[in-house]
This record gives structure tokens, C-alpha cells and sequence, in this order.
């Protein structure tokens, strides 16, 4: 009991999840989980650890959009953005900021796909 209230107390949670094979199977498949250590919760809890500090780091969020919409995370490497800047997509004070590089590209993005040829 002394234990738990010191992790309240350094704002720790402990949280119980019940998760179906499909779950562990999918971890395996995206590289969370080795497959051997299906059956190990200690490193089922790591890889959803892992994979939820990630998600936080990449300031992946819930969709908002329609669900016939797609959403996923991919990597923008740093030519990239000094690309968007010198498009004039990005301001060179905000290469840093990920929210205006998520924005910047994202029209960029939609402004590629407006123009390009249509099969």
C-alpha cells in the first residue's frame, strides 16, 4: 500500500488490460513484440509501453474526420522541412514546431494531389 501511494504520489498509474490474441499478434507484427514473449505480460507491457511513447513523440491523434477517412504517421526528414521552407510552405521559425510542419506539409500535400494528373 506504501508503494502505490508513492506512485500516486509521483502521478504513476497502473492500468489492467485484458487483450485478445489478435492484439499480441499485431504487436508482433509491427515490430513491438517478439514472438516468442506472446505469453510474457512483462514484455507485452513494454512493447505497449513502447509503442504508446512513440505515438506520444510522434503527437499522433484520435481521426476526427469521416470514417471513409485514412489516417497514418510517417516520418518527415529534415530535407524535407528545409524543403517546405524553401517553397515558402513553412516559415523558417517554425522548423522546430511540429504542429506548423504537420500543417505545412499536410497542404503542401493537398496542393500536390489538387494539381496532379487524375487517371
Amino acid at each position: 500500500m506504501r508503494r502505490s501511494r508513492e506512485r500516486r504520489r509521483q502521478g504513476d498509474v497502473i492500468v489492467s488490460l485484458e487483450l485478445t490474441p489478435d492484439v499480441t499478434t499485431d504487436l508482433v507484427t509491427l515490430g513491438w513484440l517478439a514472438e516468442p514473449d506472446q505469453g510474457d505480460k512483462d514484455a507485452i507491457a513494454r512493447g505497449l509501453k513502447d509503442l504508446i511513447d512513440r505515438a506520444i513523440r510522434a503527437r499522433v491523434t484520435p481521426p476526427t474526420g469521416a470514417h471513409d477517412q485514412l489516417g497514418f504517421m510517417c516520418t518527415i526528414r529534415c530535407s524535407t522541412i528545409d524543403t517546405l521552407i524553401s517553397l515558402g510552405w513553412l516559415l523558417a521559425d517554425d522548423q522546430k514546431d511540429i504542429g506548423a510542419i504537420v500543417k505545412a506539409f499536410r497542404r503542401f500535400a493537398g496542393q500536390a494531389l489538387a494539381v496532379a494528373p487524375k487517371h
